[in-house]
Protein backbone atom coordinates (compact mmCIF):
# COMPACT_ATOMS: atom_id res chain seq x y z
CA UNK A 1 0.00 0.00 0.00
CA UNK A 2 1.12 3.46 -0.71
CA UNK A 3 0.31 6.98 0.92
CA UNK A 4 -0.31 10.02 -0.77
CA UNK A 5 2.11 12.67 0.74
CA UNK A 6 -0.58 15.65 1.06
CA UNK A 7 -3.41 14.26 2.68
CA UNK A 8 -2.29 10.81 3.83
CA UNK A 9 -4.66 8.76 2.13
CA UNK A 10 -3.54 4.74 1.94
CA UNK A 11 -3.83 3.89 -2.01
CA UNK A 12 -2.96 0.66 -3.79
CA UNK A 13 0.39 0.49 -5.16
CA UNK A 14 0.06 1.16 -8.61
CA UNK A 15 -1.73 4.63 -8.08
CA UNK A 16 -0.61 7.54 -10.15
CA UNK A 17 -3.34 10.17 -8.57
CA UNK A 18 -4.85 10.14 -4.96
CA UNK A 19 -8.87 9.46 -4.60
CA UNK A 20 -9.22 12.13 -2.07
CA UNK A 21 -7.25 15.31 -2.87
CA UNK A 22 -6.39 14.71 -6.98
CA UNK A 23 -2.18 14.87 -5.57
CA UNK A 24 -0.08 13.33 -8.40
CA UNK A 25 2.11 10.84 -6.73
CA UNK A 26 5.91 9.74 -6.82
CA UNK A 27 6.65 7.00 -9.19
CA UNK A 28 6.47 3.63 -7.65
CA UNK A 29 10.56 3.11 -8.36
CA UNK A 30 11.51 6.61 -6.78
CA UNK A 31 9.12 6.00 -3.62
CA UNK A 32 10.35 2.39 -3.54
CA UNK A 33 14.24 4.51 -2.97
CA UNK A 34 12.92 6.71 -0.91
CA UNK A 35 11.91 3.96 1.31
CA UNK A 36 15.38 1.70 1.28
CA UNK A 37 16.84 4.69 2.51
CA UNK A 38 14.48 5.65 5.02
CA UNK A 39 14.18 1.94 6.52
CA UNK A 40 18.48 1.68 6.08
CA UNK A 41 18.41 4.93 8.29
CA UNK A 42 15.68 3.85 10.83
CA UNK A 43 17.14 0.50 10.84
CA UNK A 44 20.74 1.62 12.64
CA UNK A 45 19.12 3.97 14.66
CA UNK A 46 16.80 1.22 16.01
CA UNK A 47 19.52 -1.31 16.67
CA UNK A 48 21.20 1.38 18.74
CA UNK A 49 17.93 1.90 21.03
CA UNK A 50 16.17 -0.83 20.53
CA UNK A 51 16.73 -2.53 23.81
CA UNK A 52 15.68 0.88 25.81
CA UNK A 53 12.98 1.68 23.29
CA UNK A 54 11.21 -1.87 23.79
CA UNK A 55 10.92 -1.31 27.35
CA UNK A 56 9.57 1.57 27.35
CA UNK A 57 7.04 1.20 24.23
CA UNK A 58 6.07 -2.02 26.17
CA UNK A 59 4.90 -0.33 29.73
CA UNK A 60 3.55 2.70 27.43
CA UNK A 61 1.34 0.66 25.63
CA UNK A 62 -0.26 -1.62 28.38
CA UNK A 63 -0.81 1.67 30.10
CA UNK A 64 -3.08 2.77 27.09
CA UNK A 65 -4.82 -0.49 26.85
CA UNK A 66 -5.91 -0.73 30.82
CA UNK A 67 -6.94 3.13 30.83
CA UNK A 68 -8.79 3.72 27.17
CA UNK A 69 -9.86 0.45 26.62
CA UNK A 70 -14.31 0.92 27.35
CA UNK A 71 -13.69 4.31 25.73
CA UNK A 72 -12.20 2.89 22.09
CA UNK A 73 -14.89 0.21 22.35
CA UNK A 74 -17.57 2.97 22.60
CA UNK A 75 -15.92 5.29 19.69
CA UNK A 76 -15.56 2.35 17.38
CA UNK A 77 -19.50 1.28 17.79
CA UNK A 78 -20.32 4.73 16.62
CA UNK A 79 -18.58 5.04 13.49
CA UNK A 80 -19.50 3.54 10.14
CA UNK A 81 -19.69 -0.16 9.36
CA UNK A 82 -16.22 0.01 7.14
CA UNK A 83 -14.56 2.43 9.94
CA UNK A 84 -15.74 -0.15 12.52
CA UNK A 85 -14.38 -3.06 11.02
CA UNK A 86 -10.90 -1.63 10.58
CA UNK A 87 -10.67 -0.35 13.85
CA UNK A 88 -11.51 -3.64 15.33
CA UNK A 89 -8.54 -5.48 13.04
CA UNK A 90 -10.57 -5.94 10.36
CA UNK A 91 -9.10 -5.05 6.97
CA UNK A 92 -10.44 -1.81 5.18
CA UNK A 93 -11.46 -1.86 1.82
CA UNK A 94 -10.06 0.78 -0.45
CA UNK A 95 -11.69 2.00 -4.28
CA UNK A 96 -9.47 0.80 -7.17
CA UNK A 97 -7.80 3.99 -8.47
CA UNK A 98 -8.80 4.42 -12.27
CA UNK A 99 -6.22 7.07 -13.47
CA UNK A 100 -7.71 7.63 -16.47
CA UNK A 101 -10.88 9.49 -14.90
CA UNK A 102 -8.72 11.55 -12.29
CA UNK A 103 -6.57 12.51 -15.05
CA UNK A 104 -9.40 13.82 -17.28
CA UNK A 105 -10.78 15.74 -14.43
CA UNK A 106 -7.98 17.88 -13.73
CA UNK A 107 -8.04 18.82 -17.40
CA UNK A 108 -11.97 19.47 -17.12
CA UNK A 109 -11.39 21.43 -13.83
CA UNK A 110 -8.55 23.78 -16.08
CA UNK A 111 -10.94 23.84 -18.36
CA UNK A 112 -14.36 24.96 -16.60
CA UNK A 113 -14.21 28.57 -17.87
CA UNK A 114 -14.06 27.71 -21.30
CA UNK A 115 -16.85 24.97 -20.82
CA UNK A 116 -19.24 27.16 -19.17
CA UNK A 117 -18.90 29.52 -22.27
CA UNK A 118 -19.82 27.03 -24.47
CA UNK A 119 -22.81 25.83 -22.79
CA UNK A 120 -24.07 29.54 -22.77
CA UNK A 121 -23.45 30.00 -26.27
CA UNK A 122 -25.69 27.10 -26.60
CA UNK A 123 -28.28 27.95 -24.54
CA UNK A 124 -28.19 31.65 -26.44
CA UNK A 125 -28.63 29.77 -30.05
CA UNK A 126 -31.26 28.18 -28.31
CA UNK A 127 -33.38 31.37 -27.35
CA UNK A 128 -32.54 32.48 -30.78
CA UNK A 129 -33.80 29.39 -32.49
CA UNK A 130 -37.02 29.96 -29.81
CA UNK A 131 -37.55 33.81 -30.32
CA UNK A 132 -37.53 33.02 -34.46
CA UNK A 133 -40.17 30.25 -33.96
CA UNK A 134 -42.20 32.23 -31.46
CA UNK A 135 -42.21 35.30 -33.99
CA UNK A 136 -43.34 32.83 -36.76
CA UNK A 137 -45.97 31.53 -34.95
CA UNK A 138 -47.62 35.52 -33.94
CA UNK A 139 -47.47 36.47 -37.40
CA UNK A 140 -44.08 36.88 -38.82
CA UNK A 141 -43.22 36.11 -42.33
CA UNK A 142 -46.09 36.01 -44.87
CA UNK A 143 -48.63 36.62 -42.26
CA UNK A 144 -47.01 39.85 -41.14
CA UNK A 145 -48.61 42.21 -43.84
CA UNK A 146 -52.23 40.79 -43.43
CA UNK A 147 -51.75 41.32 -39.33
CA UNK A 148 -50.31 44.57 -40.01
CA UNK A 149 -53.11 45.38 -42.25
CA UNK A 150 -55.85 44.32 -39.73
CA UNK A 151 -54.06 45.96 -36.88
CA UNK A 152 -54.38 49.42 -39.17
CA UNK A 153 -58.24 48.88 -39.62
CA UNK A 154 -59.16 47.70 -35.96
CA UNK A 155 -57.43 50.78 -35.01
CA UNK A 156 -58.68 53.43 -37.48
CA UNK A 157 -55.25 54.38 -38.47
CA UNK A 158 -54.96 57.32 -40.78
CA UNK A 159 -50.85 56.78 -41.59
CA UNK A 160 -50.34 56.04 -45.11
CA UNK A 161 -46.65 54.54 -44.05
CA UNK A 162 -48.14 51.95 -42.06
CA UNK A 163 -50.53 50.87 -44.91
CA UNK A 164 -48.32 51.42 -47.66
CA UNK A 165 -45.77 48.59 -46.11
CA UNK A 166 -48.47 46.03 -45.76
CA UNK A 167 -48.55 46.68 -50.16
CA UNK A 168 -45.11 47.67 -51.43
CA UNK A 169 -41.62 46.85 -50.09
CA UNK A 170 -39.29 48.69 -47.70
CA UNK A 171 -37.98 50.69 -49.80
CA UNK A 172 -40.87 52.50 -51.40
CA UNK A 173 -41.89 53.27 -47.82
CA UNK A 174 -38.50 55.02 -47.78
CA UNK A 175 -39.11 56.54 -50.72
CA UNK A 176 -42.27 58.51 -49.31
CA UNK A 177 -40.83 59.07 -46.01
CA UNK A 178 -37.83 60.53 -47.62
CA UNK A 179 -39.97 62.67 -49.94
CA UNK A 180 -42.45 63.55 -46.70
CA UNK A 181 -39.39 65.09 -45.18
CA UNK A 182 -38.09 67.22 -48.11
CA UNK A 183 -41.32 68.61 -48.43
CA UNK A 184 -42.13 69.15 -44.74
CA UNK A 185 -38.89 70.88 -44.19
CA UNK A 186 -39.48 72.70 -47.10
CA UNK A 187 -43.11 73.74 -46.30
CA UNK A 188 -44.83 73.06 -43.26
CA UNK A 189 -47.67 74.42 -43.94
CA UNK A 190 -48.30 72.62 -47.55
CA UNK A 191 -47.25 69.29 -45.62
CA UNK A 192 -49.77 69.67 -42.80
CA UNK A 193 -52.84 70.54 -45.40
CA UNK A 194 -52.21 67.31 -47.35
CA UNK A 195 -51.99 65.54 -43.57
CA UNK A 196 -55.41 66.64 -43.19
CA UNK A 197 -56.44 65.42 -46.54
CA UNK A 198 -55.41 62.33 -45.74
CA UNK A 199 -56.74 62.28 -42.71
CA UNK A 200 -60.52 63.41 -43.70
CA UNK A 201 -60.13 60.74 -46.55
CA UNK A 202 -59.55 57.91 -43.77
CA UNK A 203 -62.00 58.97 -41.76
CA UNK A 204 -64.34 59.54 -44.23
CA UNK A 205 -63.65 55.52 -45.17
CA UNK A 206 -63.89 54.43 -41.36
CA UNK A 207 -67.33 56.38 -41.11
CA UNK A 208 -68.13 54.66 -44.38
CA UNK A 209 -67.72 51.38 -42.45
CA UNK A 210 -69.44 52.17 -39.35
CA UNK A 211 -72.56 53.59 -41.02
CA UNK A 212 -72.88 49.80 -42.40
CA UNK A 213 -71.51 47.59 -39.16
CA UNK A 214 -71.70 49.87 -36.26
CA UNK A 215 -69.44 51.82 -34.61
CA UNK A 216 -67.63 48.48 -32.81
CA UNK A 217 -66.56 46.68 -36.06
CA UNK A 218 -63.75 45.18 -36.52
CA UNK A 219 -61.80 43.24 -39.21
CA UNK A 220 -60.77 39.72 -38.88
CA UNK A 221 -59.00 37.34 -41.19
CA UNK A 222 -58.28 33.34 -41.22
CA UNK A 223 -55.67 31.32 -43.08
CA UNK A 224 -57.78 28.58 -45.21
CA UNK A 225 -54.63 27.65 -47.49
CA UNK A 226 -50.71 28.94 -48.04
CA UNK A 227 -48.83 27.23 -51.25
CA UNK A 228 -45.52 28.29 -52.28
CA UNK A 229 -46.09 29.65 -56.02
CA UNK A 230 -44.13 27.86 -58.48
CA UNK A 231 -41.20 29.72 -60.21
CA UNK A 232 -43.49 30.29 -63.40
CA UNK A 233 -45.54 32.42 -61.35
CA UNK A 234 -43.04 33.67 -59.73
CA UNK A 235 -41.46 34.62 -63.09
CA UNK A 236 -44.73 36.55 -64.36
CA UNK A 237 -44.57 38.63 -60.83
CA UNK A 238 -41.61 39.66 -61.75
CA UNK A 239 -42.19 40.85 -65.56
CA UNK A 240 -45.08 42.71 -64.38
CA UNK A 241 -42.95 44.63 -62.22
CA UNK A 242 -40.17 44.69 -65.04
CA UNK A 243 -42.31 46.11 -67.56
CA UNK A 244 -43.37 48.93 -64.94
CA UNK A 245 -39.79 49.91 -64.19
CA UNK A 246 -39.31 50.28 -68.15
CA UNK A 247 -42.55 52.58 -68.12
CA UNK A 248 -41.15 54.67 -65.84
CA UNK A 249 -37.70 55.19 -66.78
CA UNK A 250 -39.18 56.12 -70.18
CA UNK A 251 -41.02 58.47 -69.10
CA UNK A 252 -39.32 59.83 -66.37
CA UNK A 253 -35.25 60.60 -66.73
CA UNK A 254 -34.85 60.06 -63.38
CA UNK A 255 -31.07 60.50 -63.47
CA UNK A 256 -30.83 64.02 -65.47
CA UNK A 257 -30.64 66.65 -62.46
CA UNK A 258 -32.50 69.34 -64.91
CA UNK A 259 -35.76 66.73 -64.26
CA UNK A 260 -35.73 67.53 -60.60
CA UNK A 261 -35.34 71.35 -61.11
CA UNK A 262 -38.08 71.51 -63.76
CA UNK A 263 -40.14 69.54 -60.61
CA UNK A 264 -38.93 72.31 -58.63
CA UNK A 265 -39.91 74.74 -61.15
CA UNK A 266 -43.55 73.36 -61.01
CA UNK A 267 -44.20 72.90 -57.04
CA UNK A 268 -43.16 77.30 -57.16
CA UNK A 269 -45.34 77.96 -60.05
CA UNK A 270 -48.53 75.50 -58.92
CA UNK A 271 -48.28 74.93 -55.56
CA UNK A 272 -46.07 77.75 -54.09
CA UNK A 273 -44.15 75.45 -52.75
CA UNK A 274 -39.90 76.10 -52.85
CA UNK A 275 -37.32 73.92 -53.02
CA UNK A 276 -33.45 74.62 -52.51
CA UNK A 277 -30.94 73.32 -54.11
CA UNK A 278 -30.27 71.67 -51.28
CA UNK A 279 -33.66 69.64 -51.07
CA UNK A 280 -33.97 68.96 -54.88
CA UNK A 281 -30.49 67.12 -54.43
CA UNK A 282 -31.66 65.42 -52.07
CA UNK A 283 -35.22 64.22 -53.67
CA UNK A 284 -33.27 63.14 -56.81
CA UNK A 285 -30.55 60.91 -54.26
CA UNK A 286 -33.77 59.44 -52.71
CA UNK A 287 -35.42 58.51 -56.08
CA UNK A 288 -32.22 57.13 -57.40
CA UNK A 289 -32.13 54.89 -54.36
CA UNK A 290 -36.06 53.98 -54.91
CA UNK A 291 -35.36 53.18 -58.81
CA UNK A 292 -31.68 51.21 -58.18
CA UNK A 293 -33.84 48.73 -55.88
CA UNK A 294 -36.91 48.45 -57.58
CA UNK A 295 -34.78 47.92 -61.13
CA UNK A 296 -33.86 44.66 -59.92
CA UNK A 297 -37.12 43.46 -58.93
CA UNK A 298 -36.15 39.83 -57.09
CA UNK A 299 -39.01 37.98 -55.26
CA UNK A 300 -36.99 35.65 -52.90
CA UNK A 301 -40.36 34.11 -52.03
CA UNK A 302 -43.93 34.04 -52.74
CA UNK A 303 -47.36 32.34 -51.51
CA UNK A 304 -50.90 31.65 -52.87
CA UNK A 305 -52.83 32.08 -49.61
CA UNK A 306 -56.73 31.34 -49.34
CA UNK A 307 -58.08 34.00 -47.11
CA UNK A 308 -61.05 34.27 -45.06
CA UNK A 309 -62.07 38.03 -44.53
CA UNK A 310 -64.48 38.95 -42.45
CA UNK A 311 -65.55 42.88 -41.13
CA UNK A 312 -68.42 42.55 -37.96
CA UNK A 313 -70.17 44.67 -35.86
CA UNK A 314 -73.48 45.28 -33.96
CA UNK A 315 -75.16 46.05 -36.53
CA UNK A 316 -74.17 43.57 -39.06
CA UNK A 317 -71.20 41.73 -40.67
CA UNK A 318 -69.62 40.44 -43.86
CA UNK A 319 -67.85 37.65 -45.15
CA UNK A 320 -65.61 36.61 -48.47
CA UNK A 321 -62.99 34.19 -49.03
CA UNK A 322 -60.50 35.47 -51.68
CA UNK A 323 -56.83 33.75 -52.92
CA UNK A 324 -54.34 36.67 -53.73
CA UNK A 325 -50.53 36.24 -53.29
CA UNK A 326 -48.09 37.39 -50.71
CA UNK A 327 -44.39 38.14 -52.18
CA UNK A 328 -40.93 38.79 -50.25
CA UNK A 329 -38.90 41.25 -52.00
CA UNK A 330 -35.47 42.55 -50.82
CA UNK A 331 -36.22 41.31 -47.15
CA UNK A 332 -39.71 42.44 -47.12
CA UNK A 333 -42.88 40.63 -47.50
CA UNK A 334 -45.91 42.63 -48.54
CA UNK A 335 -49.66 41.87 -50.18
CA UNK A 336 -49.24 41.57 -53.89
CA UNK A 337 -51.53 44.51 -54.71
CA UNK A 338 -52.76 43.78 -58.83
CA UNK A 339 -53.51 40.05 -56.89
CA UNK A 340 -55.26 41.49 -54.27
CA UNK A 341 -57.62 43.44 -56.28
CA UNK A 342 -58.35 41.05 -58.81
CA UNK A 343 -58.93 38.63 -56.04
CA UNK A 344 -61.85 40.63 -54.59
CA UNK A 345 -64.78 40.91 -56.34
CA UNK A 346 -68.36 42.38 -55.53
CA UNK A 347 -69.82 43.15 -52.23
CA UNK A 348 -69.38 45.66 -49.36
CA UNK A 349 -66.36 44.15 -47.85
CA UNK A 350 -64.69 43.86 -50.91
CA UNK A 351 -66.12 47.25 -51.93
CA UNK A 352 -64.48 48.83 -48.64
CA UNK A 353 -61.03 46.64 -48.91
CA UNK A 354 -60.87 47.91 -52.64
CA UNK A 355 -61.29 51.88 -51.72
CA UNK A 356 -59.43 51.68 -49.22
CA UNK A 357 -56.80 50.16 -51.66
CA UNK A 358 -57.04 52.87 -53.96
CA UNK A 359 -57.04 55.82 -51.84
CA UNK A 360 -53.92 55.03 -50.78
CA UNK A 361 -52.20 54.69 -53.98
Amino acid sequence: MRKCPKCGTELPDEALFCNECGEKLPSPVAEEKKEETSDNKAASESAEKAPEATDAAAEKAADAATDKAPEAKDTVAEKEPETAGAASGMASYTAPVDNSVLAKAQTESKNSNIGMLVVAGGGLIALIVIIVLISSLLGGGYKKPLNQLRNNFNKQSTSVESYLSCFAPGYAVTLYKDVYGIFKSADKDAVKDFDELVADAFEDFYEDAADEYGDDFKLTFEFKSADHLKDRDIKEIEDFYEDLFDSIEDDFDYEDKDTYEDLADELDDYYDISLSKSQVSKLQSAVESFMGKFENFDIQDAYEVKVRFEIKGEDGNDKETVKFYIIKVNGDWFIEPNSFLSAIGAGSLSSNMSSLLWSLY
